[in-house]
């Protein structure tokens, strides 16, 4: 007995081969927890399009709207647009957000560009969504484009690079050449530890204190053109500077535990809109926040979902030079209306109402996940499925399962897996296959 069953698990190594062979397929393309997956490549996420056209229709118009309407504004720092994914817990809000993302990531051409970040959760306070954020960007590419920021604001002040790379004419000579002035810094020097290093060679103790203070100043100061906040401006130079080990202050701003920001939210995201447009060359930039019902959960304190929403509410009045879509439950929009009504009426520049798939919705679902893992042939086509097979597992006990994307597709994961090893040749998960193997949910 306990060999069989061993032989049996082994024999599960083989049913990749046996999809190739049987059904066409390259994998099983369906999430086995029916939950979306948010690293997909593009080229699944362009097939997973919205069956819904009224929901198809909604996304493109606010896309539409958000990066070309302000074109013609002058106050072209007015860019701020939201929307709102509204849908039941395994109604696909997080596969729509995927479909979005990719979207604005392939629309590159002369005139848009768009930076897209995508939240997974936004956290207890406002404070970690925006580190969340910083952390999506990545702690080199933001050294990096920190310290792009402070190498223009030396070449724009000769004065201050001379002052600090003054040095005995043997190490200028070796480092810049004979008799030449000291050029662009920002194509010879490329991170805050080599200038240091440049900077104080041939310096006694006193000599280099002084100079990496005066580094510091230059640099905070650099920083606050772009943050305007000292505050964020220390921690960003703190960032730029900690290039040894883990950077402690790089882990408190992504996991928003650094007390002084708190209320200072808005320069830490002006700031990462500015470093990313201006050097990344992005001009529009994009924030998708899924889960947001998390912060309306029991285990929050009104006082804390309260807080949270009144200084998102002050952040998007602040700055606008960015644009948002929130997915979340009903429910938790009713709970943020309830609370305060001008986010709503903030974040609510558009919504999309996630609706249950009837049939033919999802017919569509299934053909789209089967196109991303189909070897040629029809890409219309739903087989190893068929239409009585489609319809059984519609025929659910619980009604609030009844044309849930997410189960449906777990389902439709399973059901697949047990055909590769069952089906007889040409056979089809049909009707009395689905009732063999899922009875206990059916009707």
């Amino acid at each position: 007995m306990n060999v069989n069953i061993i032989d049996r698990l082994n024999s599960v190594e083989n049913q990749r081969t046996a999809l190739k062979e049987r059904f066409g397929l390259e994998y099983n393309p369906f999430p086995r927890s029916g939950i979306a997956i948010i690293s997909e490549a593009d080229k699944i996420a362009e097939r997973l399009i919205p069956v819904d056209e009224e929901t198809l229709n909604v996304i493109v118009n606010f896309i539409s709207d958000a990066l070309y309407a302000h074109r013609d504004n002058p106050d072209t720092e007015d860019k701020y647009m939201s929307m709102v994914v509204r849908g039941e817990y395994g109604s696909g809000k997080t596969q729509t957000l995927m479909f979005i993302r990719y979207l604005l990531k392939n629309l590159k051409n002369e005139t848009v560009k768009p930076y897209v970040v995508y939240i997974d959760n936004p956290g207890q306070k406002l404070a970690e969504l925006v580190g969340a954020i910083v952390s999506q960007i990545g702690v080199e590419n933001f050294r990096k484009y920190l310290w792009g920021i402070f190498m223009e604001y030396l070449d724009k002040k000769p004065e201050v690079k001379q002052s600090l790379v003054s040095r005995p004419r043997a190490i200028q000579n070796s480092l810049f050449g004979d008799d030449e002035p000291i050029p662009s810094l920002s194509a010879s020097i490329q991170n805050y530890k080599e200038l240091v290093d440049i900077i104080t060679t041939g310096k006694n103790a006193n000599e280099k204190k002084q100079l990496l203070q005066t580094l510091k100043d230059h640099m905070v100061k650099s920083y606050a053109e772009v943050a305007e906040s000292p505050v964020v401006a220390t921690y960003l130079y703190d960032v730029v500077s900690e290039t040894i080990g883990i950077s402690k202050s790089w882990d408190m701003l992504t996991s928003g535990s650094v007390k002084e920001m708190d209320k200072r939210e808005v320069y830490i995201l002006r700031a990462i809109v500015n470093i990313v447009r201006k050097q990344l060359g992005y001009t529009d930039f994009f924030i998708l926040i899924d889960e947001f019902e998390e912060i309306t959960a029991e285990r929050l304190k009104k006082t804390d979902i309260d807080n949270y929403l009144r200084n998102l509410r002050l952040l998007i009045d602040r700055e606008k030079n960015w644009c948002s879509v929130f997915a979340m439950t009903g429910k938790a929009m009713e709970i943020i209306e309830s609370y305060s009504p001008p986010l709503a009426s903030r974040i609510k520049g558009s919504v999309v109402d996630l609706k249950p798939l009837d049939i033919n919705g999802f017919k569509q679902v299934v053909m789209n996940y089967l196109s991303t893992s189909r070897i040629g042939g029809a890409e219309d086509s739903i087989e190893p499925f068929d239409e009585s097979g489609l319809d059984e597992m519609m025929q659910v006990k619980n009604p609030q399962l009844k044309g849930s994307p997410r189960f449906l597709l777990k389902l439709c994961y399973q059901l697949l897996q047990r055909a590769t090893a069952e089906l007889a040749e040409g056979g089809k998960i049909d009707r009395e296959f689905v009732k063999n193997h899922i009875d206990e949910f059916l009707k």
